[in-house]
């Protein structure tokens, strides 16, 4: 990148208001510092961040209003890394992608931003002037309370019966048919359809996460057992934490609700990476009572902290599931493919099924069969959708699978 790529505003100043704050993500020196520069003069703070590291440890703190992101294209894993931080912040700002590449692969990102609940604004190639940047920005901040919709505390949506959950299918890549689905909760809101977690779960107490947590459970035992009285033997999994996995009666909530058949598929429970480590020994302690009420536990997010082969050892994982960081561009990112290929087989030493997150290529689900990957998710399957879409996708695709992996 040159200092080309931002053309400076030259007599133009917006007005200046209550100043706003811009996190700028891009590994060019030169362009952070311009941009920088002209911001302030249209009375815009900024942090600027060469990578996602620094990136990920301050976004919790400081709380932009706004966020720009470079799409390197030969660094996207950067890109996905800074979406999934804000993710897990529960970020409520915007976010605005910038980057020197085709606007199709911009908006396939954009895309991915949508998926993890994000507010992503239209994303803009380079090179792009300063002044549209400060529009956006300022545009951004003064028209933010009449374009989102009012957020709900997660206390009141669940005490309204308001909370809804939808399913993103798991695909089999050796049978090529749905064999599960990860379960995510929504909140249906009168005027705004569907609320995302950015508008409902922050700031809960853990009282309130609990509930949460063993509404979804219920759920997905209801769930699947519905399913599996129409035939679909579907493994649904929901995400939880450690901290809950251990405070929740899990083996008798499922005892209480389970069907009375052998062929129940039984549940996944999803478990952050740095969470396992942290508290490998009690929830080793819990797992065997859990495992005897059909009930296995996946690691999440894997590939983003120190791996931790002792834990693969120590716990009888049923998954890992290979963060979409590692999984984005893993046909063309020889990194990717290599760490994504390391996974699978460690994995398999483990006896474990490795899955693949965020998968939206066709070129990439290629690559993951030929490295033998067990399971996928992502857009390219669905996004996350009700029980009878998801019925009807089931039917579909496995009456006649419909994505080549050859």
């Amino acid at each position: 990148m040159s200092n080309s790529h931002v053309i400076p505003a030259t007599d133009h100043k917006l007005p200046k208001t209550a100043s706003p704050l811009c996190f700028i993500m891009d590994r060019d020196f030169a362009f952070r510092q311009t941009l920088a520069r002209e911001l302030r003069l249209a009375g815009v703070e900024s942090v600027e961040f060469s990578d996602s590291s620094r990136f990920m440890d301050m976004i919790d703190e400081q709380n932009p209003d706004i966020v720009l992101i470079n799409l390197n294209k030969t660094a996207p894993q950067e890109c996905v890394r800074a979406l999934l931080a804000l993710k897990e912040c529960s970020y409520a700002g915007a976010v605005q992608l910038i980057g020197q590449c085709d606007l199709q692969f911009l908006e396939l990102f954009a895309t991915i931003g949508s998926e993890f609940a994000l507010t992503m604004l239209s994303p803009l190639p380079k090179p792009i002037k300063v002044a549209t940047l400060q529009r956006v920005i300022l545009g951004r901040q003064l028209n933010v309370t009449r374009t989102l919709p009012a957020a709900i505390p997660l206390r009141d949506a669940l005490a309204k019966n308001m909370v809804k959950f939808l399913y993103q299918p798991k695909i089999d890549l050796k049978k090529k048919i749905i064999v599960g689905a990860e379960v995510v909760a929504r909140v249906s809101h009168p005027q705004h359809s569907l609320l995302t977690p950015d508008q409902f779960m922050k700031g809960a107490e853990e009282e309130v996460l609990l509930d949460l947590a063993r509404l979804a459970l219920v759920n997905a035992i209801r769930t699947s057992t519905h399913f599996l009285e129409l035939g679909m033997i579907l493994r649904l999994a929901i995400n939880i934490s450690a901290d809950s996995l251990l405070k929740l009666p899990i083996y008798d909530l499922v005892l209480m609700h389970r069907p009375e058949r052998d062929d129940w598929p039984g549940l996944v429970l999803e478990v952050p990476e740095r969470q396992v480590l942290r508290r490998i020994e009690p929830l080793k302690a819990r797992s065997i009572k859990l495992q005897q009420a059909g009930v296995s536990i996946a690691i999440d997010n894997f590939g983003r902290s120190s791996w931790s082969l002792d834990a693969l050892n120590q716990l009888p994982f049923c998954e890992i599931k290979i963060d979409r960081s590692l999984v984005e561009s893993c046909a063309t990112n020889t990194s990717n493919k290599k760490i994504c290929k390391t996974l699978i087989q460690m994995a398999h030493n483990f006896d474990i099924r490795a899955v693949a997150v965020g998968v939206s290529a066709e070129m990439d689900l290629r690559m993951l069969a030929a490295l033998d990957c067990d399971m996928v998710q992502g857009f390219l399957f669905g996004k996350p959708m009700g029980a009878e879409e998801i019925m009807t996708s089931f039917h579909n695709l496995n009456a006649e699978p419909s994505v080549s992996v050859n």
